[in-house]
């Protein structure tokens, strides 16, 4: 007999091939809404400031004057310049004015001050500014005082160009700004202004003065040489030399100094003559 066939082999089972499993999806995608592009973002601007009613802007021109009297009455007695003293009288005199025009319009016009956030801001700027005064002395006040009421002129000024003018409604108030107000914080800035630069640097003056008196003392010594010298020639010579190191004892002396060394020379020589 013949044997029977072997059985075909069966073949191997295949299995697909392995793919990557696709990312979860983002929060954002599960939420149906796309990110915004990094280089597109912007920072949110501040928000504009809300205009100041009329009753707002007498508040707010009650503290800019307050604030000009209070820090000007501390200058009445500590400062030590005369033309600081003087012109912090001023101040208070024109601010106490420009309070009185003020009230007497706010009582015609039947409107009541109201605080906003910028009149409180002047309040608690007028008590730093006057505690930081008090404890300066001499010349140190006399130069801050000043270079504060630069300081406040200007903001104020700028305060009433860039919102207060814009925002008044009343006629009678945008004109007392306008044609009063304004006029005289302009001239108290300029006033203050000259002043800081009269000031100037501590020590300049002081030193012009001894450039001069230096000067003169060395003038003086050319004379005594000259007296002493045997001849009218030599004196004079003498006079010449020992009054201009006199003269570069100051900063940057005199031309007439040198001249002055030689007249007391001459004035050394006439002994010699005879």
């Amino acid at each position: 007999m013949n044997a029977p066939p072997p059985p075909a082999p069966t073949p191997a089972p295949t299995t697909p091939p392995e793919t990557a499993p696709a990312p979860p999806p983002s929060a954002d995608a599960q939420a149906g809404t796309t990110q915004p592009d990094a280089t597109t973002s912007t920072t949110p601007s501040a928000p504009a400031e809300a205009p100041l009613t009329d009753e707002q802007i007498v508040a707010v021109l009650d503290a800019a004057n307050k604030k000009e009297i209070d820090e000007a009455q501390v200058a009445q007695t500590k400062a030590k310049n005369k033309d600081v003293k003087a012109y912090a009288r001023v101040i208070v005199q024109h601010h106490n004015d420009a309070k009185a025009k003020q009230a007497k319009l706010v009582k015609k016009l039947g409107i009541a001050a109201a605080e906003s956030d910028k009149s409180k801001q002047l309040a608690t700027e007028t008590q730093q500014a006057v505690d930081q005064l008090k404890a300066l002395q001499d010349a140190d006040f006399d130069q801050q005082f000043v270079q504060l009421m630069v300081k406040d002129h200007q903001t104020t000024l700028d305060l009433i160009d860039r919102r207060i003018l814009q925002d008044a409604k009343n006629a009678d108030l945008k004109a007392m700004l306008e044609k009063d107000l304004r006029p005289t914080i302009e001239k108290h800035l300029k006033d203050a202004e000259a002043l800081a630069q009269k000031l100037g640097p501590a020590g300049a003056t002081g030193a012009a003065t001894g450039a001069t008196g230096a000067g003169s003392q060395g003038a003086a010594s050319g004379g005594q040489h000259a007296a002493g010298a045997q001849s009218g020639h030599q004196a004079g010579q003498t006079g010449v030399t020992a009054g201009s190191p006199g003269g570069q004892g100051g900063v940057q002396p005199p031309a007439a100094t040198p001249a002055a060394g030689a007249g007391a020379g001459t004035k050394g020589a006439s002994p010699g003559m005879k």
